[in-house]
This record gives C-alpha cells, sequence and structure tokens, in this order.
C-alpha cells in the first residue's frame, strides 16, 4: 500500500476492527484489540496513524444515563428523580419529567418558543443532568418569574442528542489538544449527520493522520465519547473500524540543530571567558 506520507520501503498497514471482536470490552463503547503481532517502527523510523472509515448505527438516545437526572428543593430537603433513558420528544420529555416531579411541581414544553415552563410554587430546580435538553444552563438553582409560581427556561430547549463523536486512542501519545487546552489523543471529530435509527458512514474526503509517540503498538485502546465527554450508550449494537498505520522515517530538526549548535558554541565561550579571567588572576599574584 503506497502513500505520500510513507517514505520507507515497509509498506503501510491497515487495520479492520469490528467491535463485537474485541479481546476486552469495557462498556459498548470501550474496546480494546490486542494484536497477535506487534506493529514496531524500526530504528530511525517513526509511526503515524489515522482514522480510514467508521460505520454505526445512530442508536444513542437524546436523554443518557448520564443526561436524566433532576433535583428538586422543597426548601430543607433534595429530592432526586431519574426519567428514563430513552429518545425523546420535547413533549414526551415534559410529560416525563410531569410525572416524575408531580409532587413537589409540573413542567410543561411551549412550542411556540421551545422552552420548557416549570411550576414550582416555592420549590426549586436545585441540579439537573439535563441542562441542555431543558435550556437551564447557568441559571440553577431556579427562582420563579417576577410574580409567578412558574419559572421559563432562558435557553431554548436542545434534544439533538449526539452531534459530535470522539473517537481516542487511549493506549497511543498524540499531541493534538482539545477544548480546555489540554493534550489529547482524540484521532477523530466525527459529526453525526443522520437521526436516531439512521446509520453513521464516516468516511472522510482526507484521511488526517498523526505521529504517536510510541515506536511499537501492541494494542488499540478505543473510547468513543459524545460532544461532552460522556460515553457513548449504544444500546447493544456493533460498529466498525478502519485505521492506517504508515511509517515515516525520522528527520532531525534544522532548527533544532541550530538551536543545539548556539547553546554549544555559547557554552564554549563561558568556559573560555572564565579561563581566561581564572589566568588573569594567577597573573596578578
Amino acid at each position: 500500500m503506497g502513500h505520500q506520507l510513507n517514505d520507507t520501503d515497509i509498506g503501510s498497514q491497515s487495520i479492520y476492527l469490528h467491535s463485537n471482536d474485541a479481546t476486552i470490552t469495557i462498556s459498548s463503547s470501550e474496546k480494546i484489540f490486542y494484536f497477535k503481532k506487534n506493529i514496531i517502527a524500526p530504528s530511525g523510523y517513526k509511526l503515524l496513524i489515522g482514522l480510514t472509515n467508521l460505520t454505526m448505527p445512530n442508536t444513542m438516545y437524546n436523554v443518557t444515563s448520564s443526561s436524566n437526572n433532576i433535583v428538586i428543593n422543597d426548601g430543607t430537603t433534595d429530592h432526586s428523580f431519574d426519567i428514563t433513558v430513552g429518545n425523546y420528544t420535547a413533549e414526551d420529555l415534559a410529560t416525563e419529567i410531569n410525572t416524575a416531579i408531580s409532587a413537589y411541581g409540573g413542567c410543561n414544553f411551549e412550542s411556540d418558543n421551545n422552552v420548557f415552563e416549570f411550576t414550582l410554587g416555592t420549590n426549586t430546580i436545585q441540579s439537573t443532568t439535563m441542562l441542555r435538553q431543558l435550556g437551564l444552563r447557568d441559571q440553577l438553582p431556579t427562582g420563579n418569574d417576577s410574580g409567578s409560581s412558574k419559572y421559563t427556561a432562558k435557553n431554548v430547549c436542545d434534544m439533538g442528542g449526539t452531534t459530535n463523536i470522539y473517537l481516542r486512542l487511549r493506549n497511543l501519545t498524540m499531541n493534538n489538544i482539545d477544548s480546555r487546552g489540554l493534550s489529547s489523543n482524540i484521532i477523530s471529530s466525527i459529526v453525526n449527520p443522520t437521526n436516531y435509527g439512521g446509520y453513521i458512514f464516516y468516511q472522510p474526503p482526507e484521511v488526517l493522520y498523526y505521529l504517536v509517540a510510541e515506536r511499537a503498538i501492541s494494542h488499540l485502546d478505543i473510547e468513543m465519547t459524545d460532544q461532552e465527554g460522556n460515553l457513548l450508550e449504544l444500546n447493544g449494537v456493533d460498529f466498525n473500524l478502519t485505521f492506517t498505520v504508515h511509517y515515516s522515517k525520522e528527520r532531525e530538526s534544522s532548527v533544532r540543530d541550530s538551536m543545539l549548535q548556539e547553546i554549544k558554541k555559547q557554552h564554549v565561550e563561558k568556559i573560555e571567558s572564565e579561563k581566561i579571567e581564572s589566568e588573569k588572576k594567577n597573573n596578578n599574584k
């Protein structure tokens, strides 16, 4: 397999993975695949890896086990409620929440403005993991609207679910950066182009390849999360991935060489200067 990034006499390799064949399954979106033969970069070579394609059904709910909780405070006590995970419309979610919190308040969806409205009396929403879905980000704990026993979310609802799939190779070190400015081993951000029940076919027009710090790859530890960092809940379905590995010759950076030469020059000049000063002192004795 020839590729312009591979300037060696070692052929590039493709890695075809089916989630059901994982050596270790931690969860539906955390899989570890061990190879019978390691991928090794000989001395003077380096490894580059890229995600060539992904195929998986979109079975990800827009209300998951990490985004289904709401806590109502009655003035003295917090009362926690878990909504059944599932794929909801805004109206259906309002009905489900209304049923769950009926002893302390109510919930309604205003379709004209796409916002949720809560009838709470003197109670408050203390916290919720459905901030995005309910449009409650940066508003907790809630109060009431002026002169009313109701509270209307300030943000419109977002029932879009998983919009991006972040695929990480947890056992490899890459130089990518996440939104917090931290080093990340995310190898691809896959845009979810289909609604619930459809199929995601990811085949980028140009595959991006990343230099990895490791000189040998014995396995791939794969993790997939949504745009908020929550592990995907795939609800029992399988997925397929293809990775490609290229070999490339190591080359010393001319900038690094020039910097090293400058450091050496300064070091030599310092030693010579100290030697001259020492000789002057000895001659003056």
